[in-house]
C-alpha cells in the first residue's frame, strides 16, 4: 500500500474539521490489481466540553483493471437526533454502469450488503483482526521521525499536562519555522530521504509493487 495525504484544518465553532487531501493505492500482488482510494474528513466535536471524533464526507475506491468501483459516504451526526459513524454507498461495474450492490451501516460496527441478484450479506468490522503497527523504538529512530520528534509532547499529553505539551509543541514549531527560513535565505533545497515528489503528492521510494518486481527480475 502506498498513500500520500496532506491536511487542511478549519474551525467550525465548537468543532474542528480536518480535510484529508490525497489518495492511496492498494496493490493486490496476487492478482496484479491496483485499487485507488480517497480518504474521509475527520471532525473533533465538542472540543470545549467532552470531545469526540467522527468521520465525514464521500470517498471513492476503484480498480481500473477490473472496472469495479465503489463510492462511500460517511455521514456526520445531525445536530438533533441521529446516529454516529453511519455510512452508505454502492459498488458498480463502471464499463456497464451497472450497480452490483448497495450497503449501509456503521463503519466501526455492522455493515449490511444488498446485491442486485437478491443476495444479502453482513460483516461486523468490530470482529475483524487488528494488526498493530510495528515501529522502531525512539532511540533507534532518526532525528526527524515523528514519534521521536514529538515524544515529549506525547508524554505530556498522556500525563494530562497540557502546559508542558504546549511548551514542547511551540518549541518544535518555532524550530521548524527557523529552519525553513534559513533554507529559503540560503536557497537550500529540502532533501528527502524516503519519498519523492509525484504530481501533487509524494510517493514512497520502495513501494511493495516495485520491490516485488525487483525480486521477479532477480
Amino acid at each position: 500500500m502506498n498513500t500520500w495525504v496532506w491536511t487542511k484544518s478549519k474551525f467550525l465553532g465548537m468543532s474542528v474539521g480536518v480535510v484529508n487531501v490525497g489518495e492511496g493505492v492498494i496493490y493486490d500482488l496476487e492478482h496484479n490489481e491496483e485499487y485507488t482510494y480517497t480518504l474521509p474528513s475527520a471532525y473533533g466535536r465538542n472540543i470545549l466540553t467532552v470531545p469526540w471524533m467522527e468521520l465525514g464526507g464521500k470517498v471513492t475506491l476503484g480498480c481500473a483493471k477490473t472496472g469495479y468501483s465503489a463510492s462511500v459516504t460517511f455521514h456526520t451526526k445531525p445536530f438533533y437526533g441521529g446516529k454516529v459513524h453511519r455510512i452508505s454507498g454502492e459498488m458498480k461495474h463502471s464499463p456497464t454502469n451497472s450497480v452490483v450492490c448497495k450497503f449501509s451501516g456503521e463503519w466501526n460496527g455492522t455493515i449490511d450488503f444488498s446485491y442486485t441478484n437478491g443476495e444479502k450479506k453482513m460483516i461486523d468490522t468490530s470482529t475483524l483482526p487488528v494488526i498493530r503497527k510495528r515501529v522502531r523504538p525512539p532511540q533507534l529512530q532518526g532525528a526527524y521521525e515523528s514519534r521521536k520528534l514529538w515524544q515529549n509532547v506525547t508524554a505530556a499529553l498522556k500525563l494530562g499536562d497540557l502546559d508542558t505539551a504546549t511548551e514542547h509543541k511551540r518549541y518544535l514549531e518555532e524550530r521548524q519555522r527557523s529552519e525553513s527560513k534559513h533554507r529559503a535565505e540560503t536557497k537550500t533545497a529540502w532533501r528527502t530521504k524516503l519519498f519523492h515528489k509525484k504530481g501533487e503528492g509524494w510517493q514512497y521510494g520502495n513501494i511493495l509493487k516495485k520491490a516485488e518486481n525487483q525480486e521477479t527480475v532477480l
